[in-house]
Parts: C-alpha cells; sequence; structure tokens
C-alpha cells in the first residue's frame, strides 16, 4: 500500500540526491537558508518533514507492516499448488476493500479480467498434467483458480457479471467469500489440520464476532452493497445480533446503522422472527423466509432505492 504521505516521503528522498540547476556554486551562497551544498558541488534543496508529519509517516509504516504480515498468516490457511499464490484471497480477509486485482476499474472491466485470469489458470493446471479438480483436498485447486483475485473481483464471478461465469465458478467465489467473512469475524474456516494455527478466533464471545462482521461487511465494495442480497442479509444479522448482545449483558449498543435501505427491512424484519429456511442469496430466497413475510411487498421498491443510492442501475 502506498499512502499518499509515502509518496511525499519519497519525493522529499528524490529532491534531496537531485541538483536544483546547473549553476556553479559560486552563483548562489550556502547562506541560502533552503539550500546547501550537494554531491560535487553543486546546490540542492533541503527540505525537513516536521516532526508530525514523521509521526504520521512512521505509523503508516508501521501499519503497512502489520498487514503484511497478518496477509502472510492468513495465506497459510488457504493452501495453493506449487506456484500459485492465494495472497488476494488472505487480503480480502484482511482487508476487502483493497483492489491489488480490480484496480478501482468499472466493474464490467474487472468481470472480463477475471474471466481471462481464471482461463489461464484452468490452462496452466492442465499443463502440468493435473487438471483442475473443484473437489481437490482442502480446497487446494479452488484457492490456486481464485489465488488472484480481490474481493471485488470474486464478486464479479459470483453475481455472474457479464453473462460470462459458470455455475461452479459462481458457487466457488461464493463460498470463498463466506469463508473470507466468517475469518475475518473470528470463526475458523480452513484445512482441519491447520485450526491448531489460528489465533484469531473469537469464541463464544457473539458481541464481538458480530461487532467485527458490521466492520468486514462495511468495507467491501459498492457494486456488492448495492446489489448484493445475501450481503444486506448478513449485514443486518449481524447488526441485529450485536444489538441483542449488548442488550442481553444491559449495556448500550452503539449506532451501526448503515443507511442501506434493504439492510433495514431486512432488520425490521428480524423482529418477527429469524429462522432460516435455506441459503439466501437472491431476492426469491428471502420472500421466501416466514419471517419476511409481512415485508415482501416492499422488497423490489427498497432493491430499486438500494441501486438508485449508490448509483447502479436496475
Amino acid at each position: 500500500m502506498i499512502t499518499a504521505l509515502g509518496n511525499y516521503s519519497e519525493n522529499v528522498l528524490t529532491r534531496l540526491f537531485a541538483t536544483s540547476s546547473a549553476e556553479e556554486p559560486s552563483a548562489r551562497t550556502a547562506a541560502d537558508s533552503n539550500q546547501s551544498p550537494g554531491i560535487n558541488g553543486l546546490i540542492q534543496d533541503v527540505i525537513e518533514i516536521s516532526p508530525e508529519a514523521q509521526s504520521l509517516l512512521e505509523a503508516e509504516q508501521a501499519k503497512d507492516t502489520a498487514l503484511e504480515e497478518r496477509i502472510r498468516y492468513l495465506e497459510q490457511f488457504r493452501p495453493t499448488r506449487e506456484g500459485f499464490s492465494a495472497r488476494n484471497l488472505a487480503l480480502g480477509i484482511a482487508d476487502p476493500s483493497a483492489q491489488p486485482f480490480s484496480q478501482e476499474r468499472p466493474f464490467e472491466e474487472v468481470a472480463t479480467a477475471a474471466r481471462e485470469n481464471l482461463d489461464a489458470k484452468y490452462a496452466a493446471m492442465k499443463e502440468s498434467g493435473e487438471p483442475y479438480n473443484r473437489n481437490g483436498n482442502e480446497g487446494t485447486d479452488n484457492h490456486s483458480l481464485f489465488g488472484d483475485l480481490d474481493r471485488r473481483a470474486l464478486f464479479a464471478v459470483a453475481s455472474n457479471e457479464g453473462g460470462q461465469f459458470t455455475e461452479d465458478e459462481q458457487s466457488t467465489a461464493r463460498d470463498i467469500m463466506r469463508g473470507q467473512q466468517g475469518m475475518a469475524m473470528g470463526l475458523y474456516h480452513g484445512p482441519t489440520r491447520l485450526i491448531g494455527q489460528y489465533t484469531e478466533g473469537l469464541g463464544a464471545d457473539q458481541e464481538r464476532t458480530s461487532k467485527a462482521g458490521i466492520n468486514y461487511l462495511d468495507q467491501v465494495s459498492l457494486e456488492e452493497k448495492a446489489t448484493d442480497i445475501e450481503w444486506a442479509h448478513q449485514r443486518a444479522a449481524v447488526q441485529n445480533n450485536y444489538e441483542n448482545q449488548v442488550e442481553a449483558r444491559g449495556g448500550i449498543a452503539e449506532n451501526t446503522t448503515s443507511g442501506h435501505p434493504l439492510v433495514a427491512l431486512i432488520r425490521s424484519a428480524f423482529d418477527w422472527g429469524m429462522v432460516q429456511r435455506g441459503n439466501i442469496e437472491d431476492a426469491d430466497d428471502l420472500r421466501r423466509q416466514e419471517w419476511f413475510a409481512p415485508f415482501a411487498d416492499r422488497l423490489d421498491q427498497t432493491i430499486a432505492e438500494t441501486r438508485e443510492l449508490y448509483g447502479v442501475e436496475v
């Protein structure tokens, strides 16, 4: 991650060793408050970084270092074939807003790039003599196949953006995304043999687990928030559970409302019950829930309002 302050620092370091002009030393004096004799006797600019800016820079560097360490730690739970990487899948746990693959490109371009990337991975596996196996041990081939995709690109596959992904690809991408959310909430999702290496579990502390879920889901891409029914259901569920857990201990819950119309509607419906019938991945799944029945007639309009809020066409 390169921060604006980091860029500023790099420019400063560059200028410290750059000459300001081709003039001879005699043309300008070293008594100039912002200049001093430089390499080969030429004049160079001297720029001082304030203590405050230096502290901010050091804090950003420490943050980046901590993130890299966490990515390396999480990557072990996403094993791959030799020569493949799951770094971006691990990054999607630590920071779902990061876009090393998507790079802020239009969503349709992200989907096209994801399609090309998957095809290249299929070809590489086939060329190795061991074609892709979706049901392989520990999900190794799935991690190898999707390993370059950040959270936003995974959603492009899961939502079948552009109609160019198979049902198996959509389902696998969705499963990987669920695993990312689970791990971010302190709920282990990985190879059984490595469960002893997992040190971020929150155990039975549902209040902390739910709060972690809120923080995680609030960082995902605009497209996921705007169009994904499962995201809205999950966001409402973790908010509801967090509020209930705080109330149960007699505390006062933080305000975790998201301003998301569909999340608000589903959260209101939870007051009628939460017995879930099957997965909730789309609007039809939501309509089938008994607890949502009193709100079903408002669903289509709320979905439209949500997409309008995020600037996504219905």
